[in-house]
Order: C-alpha cells, then structure tokens, then sequence
C-alpha cells in the first residue's frame, strides 16, 4: 500500500510539473503589468454623449472554436489574448457595438476593451488592489478625449480606457493591469493560436436579438459599424479645440502608442510600413517593435534576454520570424517566443502598447515623442 501511494504521489506531481511546464513554454509571465497613475483630469473635459449603457457591454461572453467561426472573414480584425495558455479572440465587428466583454481568461478575470473612436485596444485585469472581489465594467455613455469611459458596477467609479485608471469616483486614482493582447488579422492570428476560441457572432447575435446584415445592416455583426467613420478626416466627436502640431492634425494618422514608465513614444504606421523592425530605446529600457503592413498589426518588446541586449532584424525568408544578432537564434514576431537557435525557448517581454489614432494618443499624452528613424 505504501508503494502505492508512492507511486501515485509520483505520477501526481509529474502530471503537475508537466502542466507547470506547459504553462511556462505558453507564456513566461501570466501576471499583467502595472500602469503609472493618470494625470489629474479636469472634470469638465468628460463629456457625456450617451445615456449609461446605452452602449451595453457583454457579461457573459459565448465562444466557438476556430473551425466553427465560420463567419468570420480571413482579413477582419480581431483583439487576440492568451492567459495560463488559453487563447481568445475577439472580432471588432462585435466589439464595436458592445466596446468591453467582461470575460475570464485562463481563470483570470478581465475586460477586453475596444474604442472605435481613438482604435485603441486594451485588455485589464478586473482586479483592483485593495478590493476582494473583481469589479466588472459597462460603458458610462461618456469620453475623455474621445476616448472610452468605463464605469465599474460595484462603485460607479469612472475609469479611463488610455490611461487605464480611474478618473472620477470612489475609486479615483487607482489603475488597472494590463494584459498582452494584439489587433491583429483573424486569418494571422488562428495561424499562431489554432487552438483558440472566439467570440461568436451567431452565438451574441441570439443573446443581443441582433439581426443579419440583410435584416440591419449597422446592427449586425457581419460588418464593423464604425467601418465607413475610419476612413473619415473627423477627428472624434470632441474636444476639437485642442492645439496640435502639424503631425498630430494628421486627421487619422494610426500609430503604435508605447509606456514605459513614465515616457510615452508614439511609432506612426506610414513609418512602420517601411521599417518594420525597429531596434530603439525608450528612456533605459530596450525595445523592440515589429510591425506588419500587410495586417496593419504592430507590437512591442523589451530587448533584453537574460541581461543581454538584442539587436533584431527580419528573417529574409519568413517576414513574421526575426533573427537576433548576437546569437542567431529565430524568433516569432507575433510572440515574442524563440523557436530555434541558442535561446530557443526563451520569451521576450511584452511592453504596454495599443494602436491608436493620432489625435487620441496625443490628447492624453502631449508629451509623447515620435519616433523617427
């Protein structure tokens, strides 16, 4: 009996270790990084456009697997997330009309948030130190800077899509964590995660009593409502009056927006087009950006693996593999992740970014520097 229990307490923590492992070649870090305090925001630029929830969030998510998403057309754009090894994604047809799932990733409580007016992209962790429980957020009908404000449910405290903190309310001044996450192509995002969910169509179309394109065409999910606003020279719907210089008047200039600590640079996409890696520092820390043309999808990186500063370029024969100067090894651009050479295995850490227009960006940071090469 003694032998027994041996062994099994054996193949117990080799099952264990295994999935330990597992987690760790997904992802090395599952914990979110913390966002700097927000400025003080003067009350008078929040402006109310829409009554609360007019805008309804979505509280319970419903999900189908890659091969069932048949509705899903190869190039529409979806915010891609993993957490403990659980892939999701989200189309921004949906995300358009409902702007925040409040979902749990991989046992992780999180809100995917998606702003059509400013294109910005941001997942959190809906918990708040000090606070047990996790908050879940709707759309308080208001805007910073044309820019998505939320409102969580247990305090009614106002928070800050860009900023990631909480603006106005019982809450004010704490922030939230932020989560890797990735606006990218469906059809380049089921290639690197073929195992993933994603939010369906069919499925939120039923709990919403939405229609089909033929029945609503802007109330559906079959098309982004905000498809025709993207291609417009309006910069939102307020806030106007704010002097910019002549880059950030680009109207609907798209950018990549990077914190680090307390800098803030913005990589513009016409640059990024034709540099798509870029080897740059912002303040102490090493970074790496990568952008594809094709997919419209940039993220960034800390160069620094294992106390040592990579210098990257593209791979010649696979544009989504860059290759690191210093050892060779080959690593996934979408990733962050090296799949082969001396360093296999190791992961590059993520940076807090998020596309965004021009204008939304630089309202919220007016110091932000540009990068130019």
């Amino acid at each position: 009996m003694l032998v027994y229990l041996l062994f099994s307490s054996v193949l117990t923590a080799l099952a264990l270790g295994a999935l330990w492992l597992h987690r760790q070649a997904v992802r090395p870090e599952d914990h979110p990084l913390r966002v700097p305090p927000p400025p003080s925001v003067d009350p008078a630029l929040i402006v109310t456009v829409l009554p609360r929830d007019a805008i309804r969030a979505i509280d319970h998510p419903q999900f189908e697997s890659a091969t069932q998403a048949t509705e899903i057309d190869p190039d529409e754009h979806v915010i891609g997330v993993v957490i403990h090894g659980e892939a999701r994604a989200y189309p921004l047809p949906i995300l358009s009309s409902h702007e925040i799932v409040n979902d749990v990733i991989g046992g992780e409580p999180v809100a995917v948030t998606w702003c059509p007016l400013c294109y910005t992209a941001l997942v959190f962790s809906r918990r708040v130190e000090g606070r047990a429980a996790p908050l879940t957020f709707g759309v308080s009908g208001k805007l910073l800077y044309n820019t998505l404000v939320m409102y969580d449910r247990e305090t009614g405290s106002l928070w800050s899509q860009l900023y990631g903190a909480a603006i106005d309310g019982p809450l004010a001044g704490k922030t939230l964590r932020l989560y890797p996450s990735l606006l990218t192509e469906w059809a380049a995002w089921r290639a690197e995660h073929p195992h993933t969910q994603v939010l369906s169509k069919r499925l939120t179309r039923l709990q919403f009593n939405r229609g089909t394109y033929a029945e609503s065409p802007r109330g559906s999910y079959d098309v982004d409502p905000y498809a025709s606003y993207y291609n417009m020279p309006d910069e939102g719907v307020v806030n106007h009056q704010i002097p910019r210089d002549a880059f950030q008047r680009r109207r609907k200039e798209r950018v990549l927006g990077l914190r680090v600590g307390d800098r803030a640079r913005a990589y513009p996409f016409r640059v990024l087009a034709r540099h798509p890696v870029v080897n740059d520092r912002v303040g102490d820390v090493p970074v790496l950006v990568w952008f594809d043309p094709e997919t419209q999808t940039g993220v960034a990186f800390d160069r620094r693996v294992a106390g040592r500063v990579l210098t990257f370029r593209a791979d010649s024969a696979a544009p989504d593999v860059l290759v690191d100067r210093e050892t060779g090894t080959r690593w996934r651009a979408l990733t962050g992740t090296a799949v082969s050479g001396p360093l296999q295995g190791q992961h590059l850490r993520w940076l807090p970014s998020t596309p965004a227009f021009a204008f939304g960006w630089y309202d919220h940071y007016p110091h932000s520097e540009t990068y130019s090469p």
